[in-house]
């Protein structure tokens, strides 16, 4: 699963081409390609939570490992999102203008602490792991277990597709709705897991080729459908469209680089939105590269230049954070080795 995941880290990176309003400010001509892959590249992640998912140690060791990977990483991370309203509110009482500053900062730190909107994937996918334990553990005292959560995988997407798709509502604390979201993908990724995980190289291909031109369709027709429609028609993408990634990752199947990233998820999402910002402030702003008003193969071009260059400081990163902040990702005190000439010589 290293290499789903490093293909749906690639595509996170990818679309943070984005700005923090979901404009491609500096590659415009990306926007279309970046809203196909918002389709599926978040769903993918749930789904792969799904297959790995485990009860192992019961639920208080559960709860404290979950907290550990997931709850601690979001809010330290998440305080990235607080920099610019802070550094914008000490600039402005400088200016004894501080008032608007003042209370966008206060809105942004309420948003974060208690909305969960900084890293909101880790809030969310830490309240679908807790609606997940519980899911598991009614359903393995049925006698179709698959098949209860198969239909609570279903009825949580459609909930939540219909709370936010049709209906609008407002987003709740804690990403608590956003977590239905997660469960329900959760749910299929963890029914289908045996089969997913015994795919062989040539089924993957198959897989892959099958699934990419149907979800290129739901890609295409979406944005052509009424609301209610398209709502859920983008179920349907979102689930096609992991399994296109999970059957490309099957055929891959090894790629040092790729499941090094996927391994390593938390650190390269963790980071993600701060690298990519710094990427595009350096390559358009300080070289003063202009390049909206290149064409699409240009600025497509330039979009894999930018993402490429931001794995790299990502994996410097992931460096600095595995040897000297791997309490911030819940792992354990990486254990010193010994040089060989050293040991050798005891």
């Amino acid at each position: 699963m290293d290499i789903a995941k490093g293909i749906g880290i690639t595509l996170v990176s990818f679309g943070h081409l984005r700005n923090g309003e979901g404009q491609s400010e500096w590659l415009p001509e990306l926007d279309t390609l970046i809203a196909i892959i918002y389709l599926f590249h978040m769903p993918l992640f749930f789904v792969l939570g799904g297959i790995t998912f485990s009860m192992r140690g019961g639920f208080r060791q559960f709860l404290i490992r979950k907290i550990k990977t997931l709850i601690v990483p979001y809010y330290i991370f998440s305080l990235y999102y607080l920099a610019k309203p802070f550094a914008v509110f000490v600039t402005a009482a400088w200016q004894a203008q501080h008032s608007a500053a003042a209370s966008a900062l206060e809105t942004r730190i309420i948003n974060v602490l208690f909305m969960g909107t900084g890293l909101w994937f880790l809030m969310a996918f830490f309240i679908g792991e807790l609606l997940m334990y519980a899911v598991i553990t009614i359903a393995n005292r049925t006698v179709y277990c698959q098949h209860f959560i198969t239909v609570v995988g279903l009825f949580a997407i459609i909930i939540f597709s219909i709370y936010h798709g049709v209906l609008s509502l407002p987003e709740l604390p804690f990403q608590l709705d956003r977590g239905v979201q997660v469960l329900g993908y959760m749910c299929l990724g963890y029914a289908f897991k045996r089969t997913l995980i015994a795919l062989t190289h040539r089924q993957g291909v198959i897989l892959f080729l099958l699934a990419t031109p149907l979800f290129s369709i739901l890609a295409i027709t979406n944005s052509l459908c009424t609301p209610a429609i398209a709502t859920f028609e983008s179920i349907l993408a979102a689930v096609i469209g992991s399994t296109a990634v999970i059957g490309l990752s099957v055929a891959i199947a090894q790629n040092r680089i790729i499941a090094s990233i996927g391994k390593n998820s938390l650190v390269y999402y963790a980071l993600n939105n701060f690298t990519l910002n710094v990427c595009q402030l350096g390559i358009f702003r300080v070289l003063n590269i202009n390049a909206t008003t290149w064409p699409w193969i240009g600025q497509f071009l330039m979009g894999i230049v930018v993402t490429i260059l931001a794995l790299a400081l990502l994996t410097i990163e992931n460096a600095i954070v595995q040897r000297w902040l791997w309490w911030t990702i819940g792992k354990p005190r990486p254990v010193a080795t010994v040089p060989a000439m050293h040991a050798e010589s005891k």
